[in-house]
């Protein structure tokens, strides 16, 4: 039987369009300044290329696609970048619309838990917008010292929430990070598709998610079609 439910935090919870937008346009002109100049459509064609490719950081292996093979100018257009993650965090996020009472209607039924690659500091972020008193269990990557999609921070988080995998849902914008894991750990997954990552599609079939979504305020109906189709097939 499901009993928790794990929350990717950014495009899931959390809308960081914005901060998306101004850190692709910064990568955009440190790119410029070392002589690897992008319109605005160029860049954002080599984005969606490494999102279909499954890649970790699409920043990061567009500045290797320029840089390759020289490791140096590589790190040294990776330092320009970060010298400018301040002032793109400043920029804030903001909470998806129904999420809230969504959060809250789940709490009812569900343990909540979050797992996403954020800094430990994303939980204040998170009672600033009033949610995060509905989660039960706050790992992220910032807090245990693993990143998705390592499996490991899978089983780190259902270990620190005392849950099995077959009892757990995670909910998330990315096949990559999200649910290809989560699934591999055993772990029921519920994809949002939306935004950047929307464009990704399964390559094996083992890489299906068990329900798809086109906005967060349809997860109740997926996580009951999730729960349905676990019983009948276990029947």
């Amino acid at each position: 039987m499901i009993s928790t439910l794990f929350f990717d935090i950014g495009e899931t919870i959390l809308n960081a369009e914005a901060q998306q937008d101004a850190l692709a346009e910064v990568h955009r002109k440190v790119l410029g300044d070392f002589g690897f100049s992008l319109t605005r459509d160029e860049y954002r064609r080599l984005d969606e290329e490494r999102i279909r490719s499954f890649v970790p950081s699409a920043t990061h292996a567009i500045t290797w696609h320029f840089a390759k093979p020289n490791l140096r100018l590589h790190n040294e257009i990776t330092g320009e970048l970060r010298s400018h993650y301040d002032e793109i965090r400043q920029i804030g996020s903001r909470l998806y619309p129904g999420v809230a009472g969504l959060l809250e209607r789940l709490a009812d039924s569900y343990a909540l838990g979050l797992a996403g690659n954020a800094p430990a500091s994303v939980t204040k972020h998170l009672e600033e917008f009033g949610v995060l008193r509905w989660f039960t269990h706050t790992d992220v990557s910032g807090s245990i010292g693993i990143k998705k999609p390592d499996q490991r921070f899978f089983e780190t988080v259902l270990t620190n929430a005392d849950t099995q995998a077959s009892e757990s849902i995670m909910i998330g914008d990315r096949l990559d990070n999200d649910i290809i894991p989560a699934r591999r750990v055993g772990m029921k997954t519920i994809w949002i598709r939306w935004g950047r990552y929307r464009i990704m599609e399964p390559r094996t079939p083992e890489e299906i998610p068990d329900a798809t979504v086109a906005d967060v305020r349809e997860v109740p109906a997926a996580i009951t079609s999730v729960i349905a189709t676990d019983l009948n097939t276990k029947s």
